[in-house]
Order: structure tokens, then sequence, then C-alpha cells
């Protein structure tokens, strides 16, 4: 059980009647939770997934690969074609899942995670190989994560933006957007829209 709040007097409490009612014991500060390692310092808390990255790294086989600078090619172009190469869908689908999830600590591979997950349903070579260009890119980046402290900013703060008809297939556009509550990044994603925009002011 993870209990967290800024009233250490009611935590206390809380602590107190969990134990009288169930054979418990406390483990401190939390540290390490499903993947995510919490480390604490005077400047903030950082989150990071480094054990995550080393075990997707020794699964596929590329945890003495040479990493890449960037996490997706500009101008990738990647689609479904009729005439390419099929890809193991059960294994695609197991990678993608993982990189979804790393995604909760890691904002440089939004996008290119959402573009690989486009293809779910039926993955081709290309796409695979798109895949593991972003594990390439973690293994060079593999200490990134992100940062939670206190800092002089107040309130929420959101930015969007979006292009335009940029999918091949079905002409549909790309939206992204980030969330900041008291100066620190919270929420992002990036997603393809439902319909398709008649003209950038649309999108």
């Amino acid at each position: 059980m993870t209990i967290t709040g800024d009233d250490t007097e009611k935590i206390k409490r809380l602590n107190g009647s969990l134990f009288h009612e169930f054979e418990m014991k406390d483990l401190g500060n939390l540290k390490y939770f499903l993947g995510i390692k919490m480390l604490r310092s005077e400047g903030g808390i950082f989150l990071r997934q480094k054990k995550y990255v080393l075990d997707i790294l020794v699964e596929t086989g590329l945890i003495d690969c040479k990493p890449v600078d960037t996490s997706i090619l500009v101008n990738h172009g990647l689609q479904i074609s009729d005439e390419a190469e099929l890809a193991d869908q059960g294994k695609y689908q197991c990678l993608v899942g993982k990189l979804i999830y790393l995604s909760h600590t890691r904002l440089d591979i939004a996008y290119a995670v959402g573009t690989v997950s486009q293809f779910m349903h039926r993955p081709q070579k290309d796409h695979y190989v798109a895949a593991l260009r972003i594990v390439r890119y973690l293994k060079g980046t593999a200490e990134h994560g992100i940062m939670f402290k206190k800092n002089e900013h107040r309130g929420i703060y959101g930015f969007t933006d979006a292009d335009w008809a940029s999918n091949l297939v079905d002409r549909k556009s790309i939206a992204r957007y980030f969330t900041f509550v008291e100066g620190n990044l919270v929420t992002w994603r990036s997603k393809k829209q439902k319909v398709v925009a008649i003209s950038s002011v649309e999108v």
C-alpha cells in the first residue's frame, strides 16, 4: 500500500489504524513501485525506469546495440502496405505495450510510441524496425526520467499543438499536449485525431 499526503500527523494516525487492524509494517519512503524508481534529494523527487529499460534491451537482444540519437526518423512515412512483409504480431504487441508503459516517465518517446502503436492490429516489418529504433534510442538515454520539485511557479498551465493531415493513410492529424502544475510536468500525450480536419484552423 502506498500512502501519500502533506499532513504527517494524519498519515501517522492512518498507519496506526492500519497496523492495529492488519499485520503489516512501514517500509519507509517509497523507493520502487511497478518498475518506477523514486530518487529523493534536496532538489526534489526524480522518477525513472532505468531497470525497466534494461529489461527491454535484454528481451529484444539489443543490450549491446549502438544507440541512436532520435526515437523515430523524421518523415518516417510509416503506413500499412498490402505487399509489405508482416511482423510477429504477438511479439510486436508485447514490445509496444512495454514502450507505452515506459512513456509514463518518458515524454521524449511519446510521439514515437504513439506512432508505432497505430499498427498493433497488423504490424509489418517496417513497423517492428521502427519500434526497435525506440529501444536503441533508450539504450543511450536509460538514465532519463522526470523531476518533481518545489519552485516559484504557481498555477496550472497547458500547451497544445497539432500537425495537419500528417498520416499518409487516412490523412488524420496528430495532436499533442502537456500540462504543468506548480511548474512540474504532470500530463502529456501524442494522439491521432478521430476525424479528418478540412483546414489547419480546424485542426
